[in-house]
Formats: structure tokens, sequence, C-alpha cells
């Protein structure tokens, strides 16, 4: 990677104390970063230690000019230095991790009425089926699975082992993880005879541009209708989403939650680790779902819930204060009775 000082200020729309032609080959935390590495200061914790730090190149916060008169090595100021550190680790995956080259692998099963963009990668075994279209450099990895009619928008990117099913679009720049599963039926049963049913799952997936989907994590397709994910929203691993669900726009869900049947998800929304969303309810915009809450009945917007009935946090959190002390009444309790006779 060739980067200078002098570039990362550019990034960081920043104010350049030192050398700017140092060159700098990676990143690092700041108290490992040694000559040639970048590291920055995200909060006031961290500026105790950082004038001692051996970074090459140091994002700090404007304001902090003068902690840094005698630091060594070269700092940028900027307003934001997490957020520049992060554009920067941007240039340093690019030139650690390219992207894999144009081409379609010879041990891949590519149907020829599949359409394929200009300048796609196809790994190995990889199975590309009729119908399906796959954008303008997009990249699908070894033993991908793109079924009949579905879809891979531009630019977008499915790691190793990941299956989008008949019928199920994927959208510009979205990422997939290895093993994420886009389009597995819908747990939809009937038992008029005394035993379960399968309900056929005709409808489809559709992501939105811009999603990320964790590793390992099943959206299921609808049963009649779309299972949809909203632009822009960042799904960790092992999430289940089940048919007909609607996630909204810039959500966050998080790693081992569960999204039941023809639930809606509003804009904005998190639903936080191992979090339970039960079927057919709303969760309204800019609502937060803590970790482990069962949600069983809709949520309006702007709301913070925890606990297994997903009551008003703060709320919740005196209830758990009180379960805590429920030993000590209950010994109390017992006194009482015994003073007063009572069985």
């Amino acid at each position: 990677m060739k980067l200078t000082a002098a570039d990362i200020n550019k990034l960081a729309e920043g104010t350049l104390q030192g050398d700017g032609a140092r060159a700098i080959t990676g990143a690092a935390p700041l108290g490992k970063a040694g000559p040639s590495e970048l590291a920055f200061v995200a909060d006031a914790a961290m500026l105790v230690d950082a004038p001692a730090s051996k970074a090459g190149c140091l994002l700090a916060p404007r304001g902090t000019e003068g902690l840094f008169k005698d630091f060594p090595g070269t700092v940028v100021f900027t307003k934001n230095p997490k957020y520049a550190f992060m554009l920067a680790l941007r240039l340093v995956e690019t030139a650690a991790r390219p992207l894999p080259l144009p081409g379609i692998h010879s041990s891949a099963s590519v149907s020829p009425k599949a359409h394929i963009g200009r300048e796609v990668h196809i790994g190995p075994f990889a199975v590309i089926e009729e119908g399906a279209s796959v954008a303008d450099d997009a990249v699908i990895a070894a033993q991908c699975y793109v079924g009949r009619g579905a879809k891979i928008g531009a630019r977008s990117r499915l790691y190793p082992g990941v299956k989008v099913m008949d019928a199920c679009e994927v959208g510009i720049d979205v990422i997939i993880h290895a093993g994420a599963v886009i389009g597995s039926d819908g747990y939809g049963y009937i038992s008029p005879r005394g035993v379960h049913e399968k309900i056929p799952q005709l409808g489809k997936v559709v992501i939105e541009d811009s999603v990320e989907i964790g590793a390992n994590t099943a959206i299921d397709r609808a049963a009649l209708e779309i299972t949809v994910i909203g632009g822009g929203t960042k799904i960790d691993n092992l999430v289940h989403i089940a048919h007909n669900v609607k996630i909204g726009k810039n959500c966050l869900i998080l790693a081992q939650a569960a999204i039941a049947g023809s639930t809606t998800i509003g804009n904005n929304a998190i639903i936080a680790g191992q979090a339970g969303v039960s079927d057919h309810l709303t969760v309204g915009d800019n609502t937060v779902v803590m970790g482990k809450t069962g949600v069983m009945a809709s949520l309006g917007p702007n709301q913070i819930v925890f606990g297994h009935t997903a009551r008003p946090r703060l709320q919740a959190m005196k209830i758990e204060v009180l379960l805590g002390k429920l030993p000590d009444m209950h010994k109390t309790l017992l006194k009482i009775k015994k003073q007063l006779g009572i069985e």
C-alpha cells in the first residue's frame, strides 16, 4: 500500500503537523502502532496515553494540538478521528484484500440462459441457474448458488457458500457473508387432518441496496408476496428473518436475533442480540429492542424496550433491581407472618 500522511490528511479533511511524506503501510491500535502505522484517538480517555504512542501517523481531535507539540510522528487533527480512521482502513483493506479478478472459473456451472454482466467474478464450483441475472462488477465466490430467475445487483459481493434461491433479488452494493441463505422456505404449516402439512411458499425475498448480511443468516421467502430488507440495513451473523417480514431502511439487526412472520420493522430500528419479535407485529421507526428482549405486542416509534415482555427500559431495570431483592423480602415476609401467627 502506497499511502502517505498527506494522503490521510486529505482523506480526513484535517490539519497536518509533521512530515506529510511519511509512508504509512498499515494500521494498528494506539498502544501497538509502529513508526509506519496509523492509529487514532477516539475520546478523552485515550488522550492520556496518546502522546507516548509510537504511531507514525496519529489521527487526533481538533483542539488537542497542545498535547502533541512534541510528538515525534505526524499528527492529523480532524473533527472525527474514528471516522477518518475508518476511511483509511478502507484503503488498507483494498490493498490487503483486493477483490478477485473478473472471470468465470472453469469448475463453475453457469446456465447459458443466465445473464452475466461485465467484469463479474464467478468462483470455483459456483452455480448460476437458468434465468438468473448477475450485474456488472459483482463477485460470486466459491460454492455460491444463484437460483432460477434470481437477480444480483451491480457491485454486490457474495462470500463463499451463499445461497440466493429462486426468484430472489439482491440490490446494488450488497454484501452477503459466508453461509447465508436468502429465500429459504418460510415456516408455514396447517394441520386440518392431525398432521402438519406444508403451505407452499411462493413469494420471494428482496434485498435493497447497500445492505450487509452476516454469516449463516437465514432470510425466508414470503408465502405469497415479498420479504423485504430495506436499503442500508446491516444484519449480523446467525439472524433469522421469517416469511413476509418487512425490515425498514438503515436498521441494525444483531447476532442471533429472530423476527417472526409478517412483522414489520420501521426505519432506523435496532434489534439487539438474541432478541425475539413475535409474528404479525409492528415495531416503529427509531425504536430499540435491547438484547434478549421478547416482543409480544406492537411497539410505537422512538422507544427503548427491555425484558421478557419488552417493557420501557427504565421500568424494566427497576423490576430487575426488585427481583434481586426478592430473597430478603421473602425472609422479611416470613418473619412478619410468624409474628402475626399466620401459617
